[in-house]
């Protein structure tokens, strides 16, 4: 925090934000430190991320997540149209505490739609901005401890583990996906914009025909069969959760289990919740 005092603002105002391209599909990991531009939001001085979104493309559903390691950059959003007027803010309203999961970590995340229903719209929201409420930097996040984790997941008994306190930062690291929805209807938090024709000298007519490209949706959740695993394999995996357990690493232990499953293995769990018990008796 001291650092960023120091700190000058990178630009006199939002429309000149360092702007990158912001693309669909795949998910971006990046990071936010010392080398970051700097502006002065109305919360105070951030480092920032700032994006300018698809244009050629149908609704989006954008997933933005702080996450969350020794420290958490506790992310707001603040989105602008095509004149750089602010259309909404997401903060601790929007965004939620999401506990480790699979291969995912503990992060603060947040899932919300862009429209574009018309093209060329100037009320479209065009531009986004992730920085973190200055105010907020001498907070705290408590997450969950991995043996409240493995409570919840597998119903055993928490041996009482403390859940840890993680302090927020003006550094971190954020995770990015951009979908096009391309007509798939969402509950996800939305900002419907005024439609607004532009006409004038230097300007087309706006074409006022809604941009929804309907397209025949993928199956989703579907399972795979998925072969019995081998004895061998079976008794492997066994061996080693009970390592795992016996050790302490009740992560490792857990992370065995889903990897297990995932390969076709039906007592994986078992033999962990029995792990657990035994260690527990001693």
């Amino acid at each position: 925090m001291d650092q960023l005092a120091t700190v000058s603002s990178c630009c006199r105002d939002v429309s000149s934000l360092p702007f990158q391209d912001l693309h669909l599909g795949s998910t971006k990991l990046i990071p936010i430190d010392g080398s970051s531009p700097v502006y002065n939001f109305s919360e105070g001085k951030s480092y920032f991320l700032a994006f300018r979104l698809p244009v050629n493309s149908g609704d989006l559903r954008i997933t933005v997540d702080g996450l969350i390691d020794k420290s958490l950059f506790n992310p707001t959003v603040l989105m602008l149209d095509a004149k750089f007027n602010v259309t909404r803010k997401l903060g601790s309203d929007v965004f939620k505490y999401e506990p480790a999961r699979m291969l995912q970590g503990d992060r603060i995340a947040a899932v919300f739609t862009v429209d574009r229903s018309y093209v060329g719209n100037p009320n479209n929201e065009s531009y986004m901005v992730i920085y973190t409420d200055h105010g907020t930097l001498d907070k705290t996040t408590t997450i969950f401890s991995p043996s409240k984790l493995m409570t919840r997941s597998l119903g055993v008994v928490d041996y009482g583990e403390k859940d840890p306190v993680i302090p927020h930062s003006p550094w971190g690291v954020v995770s990015i996906s951009v979908e096009d929805l391309s007509g798939v209807k969402t509950d996800s938090n939305y900002y419907k914009p005024i439609y607004q024709d532009v006409i004038d000298a230097n300007t087309p007519v706006v074409n006022s025909s809604p941009n929804k490209l309907v397209v025949p949706l993928a199956t989703t959740g579907v399972a795979k069969s998925v072969a019995p695993m081998l004895t061998e394999t079976e008794a492997f995996y066994q061996s080693q959760i009970e390592k795992a357990v016996k050790a302490g690493d009740i992560d490792k232990a857990m992370q065995l289990v889903n990897e297990a499953e995932r390969a076709g293995s039906t007592k994986a769990k078992s033999i962990f919740i029995d792990a657990v018990k035994r260690s527990q008796k001693g």
